[in-house]
């Protein structure tokens, strides 16, 4: 994953990179390795479109075989501890951080 930026907010979402911490309305949310990889992948490129074998491939060095599953259950953690609608299903295709309410994601 190329370190683009040191950190993302997005509403009351808050990625950190340098930390490796999430918060929503500065209270931390405890993630896995993966999942913040996962989170920070898709808020690092707002409204692109991945398949879950580019997301797999951009945050693990594993080979991909079964990776689908992986992507497909982390996105579901991430949905669970989050509670944002930002990540959307892109029924077969895969997965894309939205940024369709209008607000723009703030990079520092």
């Amino acid at each position: 994953m190329a370190d683009k930026e040191k950190s993302l907010q997005y509403g009351r979402l808050q990625i950190n990179l340098l930390s490796r911490t999430v918060s929503i309305d500065n209270l931390e949310i405890i993630l896995t390795r993966m999942e913040f990889d996962v989170l920070y992948f898709l808020a690092s490129n707002p409204d692109l479109a991945f398949t879950k074998e580019q997301i797999y491939e951009a945050v693990s060095k594993d080979d991909y075989s079964g990776g689908a599953y992986i992507i497909r259950d982390i996105i579901y953690r991430l949905r669970s501890k989050l509670k944002i609608t930002n990540i959307r299903t892109l029924h077969g295709y895969g997965y894309k951080f939205s940024t369709d309410n209008g607000k723009d994601i703030s990079v520092s």
